[in-house]
């Protein structure tokens, strides 16, 4: 280290920076659990306890009043608080001041006022935006949460309280503010599937930053639609017959009546109607009565998967809940506190019993239990999660960085070891110099990578706050994983050059050792390579063999057989590299050919270090990228769907309001179809699913036949994969008989003549049977379906599935029409076409709907729901480049430390070469030419670097796409896609470090006078 200070330092700076992207990432994870107890007791507030519902995530039910009035009574009760939450979208109002004060009054009246739109653009505030929420969208924006306390549960930061004669304020969290940048004053439009509300915020609060986990997952299919589906079968053949129980659709087209709903219309409460209007106001179609015969329409309310109290919410009271959401709040959750005299434990000795014999079950939940679900959260999970792979990462680029170092280092002294050989020195005793330097250059950067790491996190969170949501805190998380990562490094970069070193013989010190390189050994070690390389592909998409196996082999022999191929191919790449590339690049440079002939295998053992060690980094961003452009095909909305899908939230329209939608100014009159659409649960009969199908329901699209596949010009211009088209039109007009997705074929096993059976949401008895007429493709249903509203009852759906409109209404119980698709004019405006069919929704406010637990819901202010195929198609986009950017981001990290790898070559060539240098200038090579030479090795490093991680990338990502369908969450076609300009961008990135990487030994190099560098070479021969 003495002798080649420059290298130590840029040794020690890589694992420095290897050291602070472990404390970066931990630091995260280690203020977490730094701060357990305090937010512990921020998730309780001025509570001692909470009583929840012993439910699956997601489910609220109601707390019989009985034991809500019995609790009150309780001596040792000091204040009992009962809370109601429900999911809202939320959306900051534009502010417009007239003389002083906002325009407008404070009722629910938000007739003229639109979100306000400086907010940037999200892809969910594309889809959602001030829309009511719905299955499948993820629930982001604040809970809905009605609480009646007279005094804040938690920290008042700013404002005040609700107060009890105004129901029109609202109190925020201080997190959901400052996401939707309210200030107090602000106002805010809250909306529900029942009603928006305009509402002041008159405080914030301060709440826990995460929410703890206090109910174990489960309860699949409960309310959620994850579950597997009841009964056990593969779906019913040709040869078989459609049994069961009341309520069977035969396969022959016949029905027996199973007490389905049929018909529609809605239920009209007299008294309620109006947009955004409250319990008291006058309706105008209220007095319309419901038809005999007739049934409410039918949702599912969406769920904000909370456990406990939501920490990112807004409270109102309870009157102005109800007028939000459209029913009358009732307790979901109990917040207590006790008197001095009683400790928790002792008031949950009295009462255990009697709160788990009720209904629904209920339990006591304290400091302990929080401070315990706060360590198993979501949240510690994925910092955990994040901090291993940080971990692993840098302990791959310390292992380089010092292996290059270490590399080089036994290559120039050869002699020196062979010469301590023959003093005496035993083999152990020259590994364990090895070792030992390895080891110092590793604890050196590692306390310079901690001291450096603190100062970085310590800065970087008071400049950016938002880096860090949960704060940063240097902690013994932090040191210990950083300092696994560099003694690992430094261990496992000392093993190869030590066991070179021990090779050593004393009488190699008489005599310089040759550095031809092999090619006939390089080319048989990349064939070995290639060979292990094409292992996983096989592996994925050849042999046969049960997913359970194939995801084993995959996951513990092939992909580290793809590592290893990778490793055992980088000679022949970088010897092809300087081959080819060597080539373009003398022509780049202006260089005598000749001069870069043996540029990079004059020492390959150093360039292939240099180049394994760039490619960890890059190979796994070209992977990422790969795999990440590849999935997102499928997801992408096809070609297929109409321009737009308009859901009439939640009361649907009537044949008049058929005729306004196509009257409707940017519609295209001859391209309106109206849809019947359910969502259901599967019914295998007494077989069992299919393994491959992970949810428990689909959705069933009720369309015209022959207006939808028919056509010269078919409303829905599907593909058929499987099934002749015509024959499954006849099939289709003809009724029983569905057509079923590409993906879903793939899970369920399911070919056409096989039958499809549901079970009506109206009719739990019931058996709802179709026969299977074709496969068609429809990339994209399933961002398609998430934000549309299609999904009724459950948030996760396996497929979507085509039927005939008539069947799907009769058969279900279906009234009027919620759903139509429907074709815009060439210069239809979105927002002024969406604004109409919002008119005619409102025809109908004041109607009632019944929820899946069978409570009744006024619909205030009914809503069109209009998803256009674009902004989906824009949405998917926004968030597939975050989240497949935000994969890459470590991968580029360690590509940027990798690159002090590349320094440590390029210093080390130009020593081992100063000879020749010197003798090069003596002759009357330039300085610019010698410049220009070593730089152009630096380039040929890196494009053999690119070359490896091309070749991992594309088999990787593929093979990643390949297994998306055995891990039950993707089971489409595997699709594979070259996104050649995000590539592009990593390559450049990579050979601009190297660029970088070789610009001081180069210009050092320059500087220096022929006889300089001619009595340098002398020296060290």
């Amino acid at each position: 280290m003495k002798l080649h200070p420059g290298r130590a330092i840029v040794t020690t700076l890589g694992v420095i920076a290897s050291t602070c992207a472990v404390v970066w990432v931990v630091s995260g994870y280690d203020a977490l659990v730094s701060q357990f107890d305090e937010n512990a007791g921020k998730y309780l507030g001025r509570y001692d306890a909470l009583i929840i519902a012993n439910s699956p995530p997601g489910m609220m039910p109601k707390i019989q009043p009985e034991i809500v009035e019995a609790l009150r009574k309780d001596a040792g009760v000091l204040e009992l608080n009962p809370i109601s939450q429900s999911r809202v979208s939320i959306s900051r109002i534009r502010e417009s001041r007239v003389g002083g004060g906002f325009r407008g009054d404070v009722s629910g009246d938000v007739s003229g006022e639109a979100p306000d739109s400086d907010l940037e653009e999200t892809s969910i505030s594309l889809l959602v935006g001030d829309r009511p929420p719905v299955n499948g969208a993820p629930p982001l924006d604040p809970t809905l949460v009605s609480t009646a306390a007279l005094d804040s549960p938690y920290e008042m930061v700013e404002g005040e309280w609700l107060s009890g004669g105004s129901d029109r304020g609202a109190v925020m969290g201080v997190k959901a503010a400052r996401d939707l940048k309210v200030r107090v004053g602000d106002r805010v439009l809250v909306t529900s599937l029942a009603n928006q509300v305009r509402v002041q915020v008159v405080g914030l609060i301060e709440q826990a930053p995460d929410s703890p986990t206090l109910v174990k997952r489960g309860g699949q299919g409960q309310g959620q639609g994850q579950g597997r589906g009841r009964g056990r079968s593969t779906g019913v053949t040709d040869g078989e017959s459609a049994k069961g129980k009341e309520g069977v659709r035969r396969g022959d087209g016949t029905r027996r009546d199973d007490g389905a709903r049929r018909g529609g219309g809605a239920r009209r409460d007299a008294g309620v109607s109006g947009r955004g209007k409250s319990h008291g106001e006058a309706a105008s179609r209220a007095d319309i009565d419901r038809d005999e015969g007739q049934s409410m329409p039918q949702h599912g309310l969406p769920s904000s998967f909370i456990q406990g109290v939501a920490t990112n919410a807004i409270y109102v009271r309870p009157s102005l809940a109800a007028s939000i959401n459209g029913y009358p709040e009732s307790a979901q959750v109990l917040q207590l506190a006790v008197r001095d005299s009683v400790t928790v434990q002792q008031f949950a000795e009295v009462w255990q019993d009697r709160l788990a014999a009720s209904s629904p079950s209920l339990r006591l939940v304290d400091f302990a239990a929080v401070r315990s679900g706060m360590e198993s959260s979501r949240t510690v999970s994925s910092q955990q999660s994040q901090a291993w792979a940080a971990t692993g990462m840098a302990t791959l680029a310390a292992i380089f960085i010092i292996f290059s170092t270490l590399s080089m280092g036994v290559s120039e002294r050869a002699r020196e070891f062979a010469m301590l050989r023959a003093v005496a020195l035993t083999r152990a005793q020259i590994a364990g110099i090895i070792a030992l330097e390895s080891v110092i250059l590793a604890l050196v950067g590692w306390g310079g990578g901690l001291a450096t790491g603190w100062l970085v996190v310590m800065v970087g969170s008071r400049v950016s706050p938002e880096l860090f949501a949960s704060g940063a805190v240097l902690g013994w998380t932090s040191v210990a994983f950083s300092g696994v990562t560099v003694l690992v490094g430094a261990l496992g970069a000392a093993i190869l050059p030590a066991w070179r070193a021990m090779r050593i013989e004393p009488l190699d010190a008489m005599s310089t050792r040759a550095a031809k390189p092999s090619e006939t050994r390089w080319a048989v070690l990349g064939c070995i390579g290639a060979l292990l390389s094409l292992a996983a592909p096989v592996t994925v998409f050849g042999l046969p063999m049960s997913d359970a196996w194939r995801t084993w082999c995959y996951t513990f022999l092939t992909y580290p057989m793809l590592l290893v191929g990778m490793v055992l191919m980088a000679p022949a790449v970088v010897v092809f590299s300087e081959r080819v590339s060597g080539r373009w690049v003398t022509k780049l440079m202006r260089l005598d050919s000749r001069m870069m002939q043996t540029q990079l295998t004059s020492n390959l053992w150093r360039t292939i270090a240099a180049t394994l060690a760039l490619s960890v980094g890059l190979g796994l961003y070209a992977s990422t990228q790969t795999w990440g452009y590849s999935m997102l095909k499928p997801f992408t909305p096809g070609d297929w769907l109409p321009d737009m899908l308009v859901a009439f939230h939640p009361i649907g329209l009537d044949d008049e309001g058929d005729e306004l939608v196509r009257q409707v100014e940017g519609v295209d009159a001859n391209q309106v179809m109206p849809l019947a659409i359910e969502q259901a649960r599967f019914d295998w009969g007494d077989r069992e699913a299919p393994s491959r199908l992970s949810q428990d329901n689909a959705i069933l699209f009720g369309i015209d036949p022959g207006r939808s596949f028919g056509a010269e010009d078919p409303f829905l211009d599907v593909s058929f994969v499987e099934g002749d088209r015509e024959l499954a039109l006849e099939q289709l007009a003809a009724g029983v008989a569905c057509l079923i997705s590409q993906d879903f074929q793939m899970s369920s096993g399911l070919h056409v003549g096989d039958e499809l059976a549901f079970t009506p949401p109206a009719n739990p008895a019931g058996r709802v049977a179709y026969r299977i007429a074709g496969v068609v493709s429809l990339p994209g249903w399933h961002w398609f379906t998430k934000f549309s509203g299609v999904r009724r009852h459950f948030v996760r759906t396996a497929t979507m599935v085509f039927a005939s409109r008539n069947d799907v209404q009769n058969d279900f119980g279906l009234g009027r029409t919620e759903f139509y698709w429907l074709n815009l004019e060439p210069d239809a405006n979105l927002a002024a076409v969406e604004e109409d069919l919002q008119t005619i929704a409102e025809r109908d406010a004041g109607a009632t709907f019944q929820t899946d637990s069978k409570m009744q819901v006024t619909a205030y202010r009914p809503f069109a729901r209009a998803t256009a195929t674009a902004n989906v198609r824009k949405a998917i986009k926004k968030r597939a480049d975050g989240m497949i950017w935000g994969m890459s981001y470590l991968p580029l990290v360690t590509l940027a430390i990798m690159s002090l790898a590349v320094v440590n070559t390029v210093m080390a060539s130009v020593r081992s070469r100063t000879w020749e240098f010197g003798v090069m200038r003596s002759i009357g090579v330039t300085r610019g030419q010698l410049v220009r030479l070593v730089v152009a090795e630096s380039i040929l490093i890196a494009m053999a670097a690119c070359v490896l991680s091309l070749v991992f990338g594309l088999i990787a990502g593929w093979c990643g796409v390949g297994m998306a369908q055995y891990g039950g969450w993707f089971a489409g076609p595997p699709t594979f896609l070259i996104p050649w300009l995000q590539l592009g961008l990593g390559f450049t990135a990579t050979i601009g470090l190297c660029l970088l990487a070789g610009v001081w030994p180069a210009i050092k190099t320059g500087r220096a006078e022929p006889l300089r560098l001619l009595q340098a070479g002398r020296g060290m021969m």
